[in-house]
């Protein structure tokens, strides 16, 4: 048995060749790993031995060469064998090896990251997970206890070992080119987006559909760790309850129903700002999902012990809020970190839709008209993002940086805005109303006018902008244009 060796990460390679050292013939390794293995009491011979020349170009070219890919790919026939052993060459029949760490330079110069390309061990792997018939690849310590298992007991690795490690082998290489794309590749060209390992979850949207999820850790991670298996309607409400979340910095707290904020606000800590997103309305979060950008403690479990939630997602918990929440045996306790998908996907009945993600920032927004009522940057900018984070056609209606009425999901404005003012009731006498599309018609503004709203921020945009304008003049109502639309369909 003959094995070739040239590896990044050398941790348990020594080990491995001395445990089956009594079937071995011959050992070629790349030089550094040579040295490693003879550090470690392991005889080898280098690889320039077998190919005739010495490693060029700062290491980059040592075994890209026929002495050692055709031993590699030597198939178990005469032909293949007359051909190789006719040039002096014998086959491999163990080849170990592992790339580059490309991962460390991903954020580095472009330089850094082409330096750090792994070709020649790329091309080991994939010559000998293609002849996986005769070869076994070895890329890491587990693969050499499952190797060095069979070796010990039979003498040999099994074909249907051999096998698995070769799909594994080309699944490593998958992930390697994908890591290089997308580092190399700028947002213009898109991402590669793996999905692999899909947790089955109970069912989908409904019982009768099946339902999984796939992690991708880049793009951030959640945490459950009490309280009953997640649904997949669970997971979507989380998803929606962190994203909003991450759109503010000031200690604050949502609370989400059917993917939707019901109730949102800041506060001095995220115990107050909870109470607050609560009692915004206290009959749709019954059985929500909620959300505080902070650690979750003492205030914030004392705001939700006589409630029933379906999951607390923050940050972090400490201890006491472990302890006191997880006195609810059903309830799930999630801890959230990352950014979130610098793009969203959809799928369709004909493909697959991508847009880069929605940019709620009001750093183009102007005042048109000044009404009765000043309101500071914060107030509005939250009253646009709760908007942003709301299913179209969406109205909010917020007061000191707290809900006070939310219209989503209609297929109307004017009846979103009705819906709002309803919820609202006489909390929404001197609000805010955020609209997340131009306003179409005055008659809003009417509405608007009728609940004592004393400020509409909106898209604009409208060619019926000068109606809307000259109705909250008329009406003294405060209007603002962001110049951007947060449509959440």
């Amino acid at each position: 048995m003959n094995v070739l060796v040239s590896l990044t990460d050398k941790s348990g390679s020594d080990g491995f060749l001395k445990e089956i050292s009594s079937i071995v013939d011959r050992i070629y390794a790349s030089e550094g790993t040579k040295k490693y293995l003879e550090e470690n009491g392991v005889e080898c011979h280098s690889i320039s031995e077998l190919t005739g020349f010495d490693e060029l170009l700062g290491g980059r070219v040592k075994t890209l060469h026929p002495a050692v890919f055709s031993g590699i790919l030597m198939q178990d026939n005469d032909d293949d064998r007359k051909q190789v052993e006719g040039k002096g060459y014998f086959p491999f029949d163990i080849v170990m090896c592992n790339l580059y760490d490309f991962s460390k330079y991903s954020n580095g110069s472009e330089e850094e990251k082409i330096e750090h390309i792994d070709i020649g061990g790329v091309s080991l792997i994939r010559a000998a997970a293609k002849n996986w018939k005769r070869v076994a690849i070895l890329k890491n310590r587990e693969d050499y206890a499952i190797a060095s298992s069979e070796i010990q007991k039979t003498g040999k690795v099994s074909l249907e070992t051999r096998k698995k490690l070769a799909l594994d082998a080309f699944k490593l290489t998958y992930r390697y080119d994908m890591m290089i794309y997308n580092s190399l590749s700028g947002s213009e060209n898109g991402r590669i987006i793996e999905m692999v390992d899909g947790k089955k979850l109970r069912y989908g949207e409904n019982p009768d559909q099946e339902g999984f999820i796939y992690n991708i850790p880049e793009y951030g991670k959640m945490e459950v760790f009490h309280g009953k298996e997640m649904s997949y309607n669970n997971y979507v409400d989380a998803s929606s309850a962190i994203e909003t979340a991450l759109d503010f910095s000031d200690p604050f707290a949502v609370v989400i129903k059917h993917n939707t904020p019901c109730g949102a606000a800041t506060g001095k800590d995220h115990g107050e700002a909870l109470l607050k997103a609560i009692d915004a309305d206290r009959e749709s979060a019954y059985g929500s999902v909620i959300c505080v950008n902070g650690v979750a403690g003492r205030q914030v479990a004392e705001a939700i012990k006589d409630l029933f939630v379906e999951i607390i997602i923050a940050k972090d918990f400490d201890d006491e809020g472990k302890r006191m929440i997880g006195k609810k045996k059903n309830i799930r306790m999630i801890k959230y970190s990352g950014s979130g998908p610098d793009r969203n996907f959809k799928t369709l009945f004909n493909g697959i839709l991508e847009q880069t993600r929605m940019n709620t920032s009001v750093d183009q927004m102007k005042e048109v008209v000044h009404g009765r009522k000043d309101f500071s940057m914060k107030e509005i900018e939250f009253a646009w993002k709760i908007a942003a984070h709301c299913r179209s056609n969406a109205i909010v209606l917020a007061k000191g940086c707290v809900t006070v009425g939310v219209g989503a999901g209609q297929t109307s404005r004017v009846e979103a805005t009705k819906i709002a003012c309803s919820r609202a009731g006489s909390k929404a006498n001197g609000s805010i109303m955020a609209s997340d599309a131009y306003i179409p018609f005055s008659d809003n503004v009417d509405v608007a006018k009728e609940s004592g709203i004393a400020a509409i921020v909106e898209p604009g945009g409208s060619i019926r902008d000068q109606d809307v304008i000259d109705s909250c003049t008329n009406n003294g109502i405060s209007l603002y244009f962001t110049g951007r639309r947060v449509f959440l369909h």
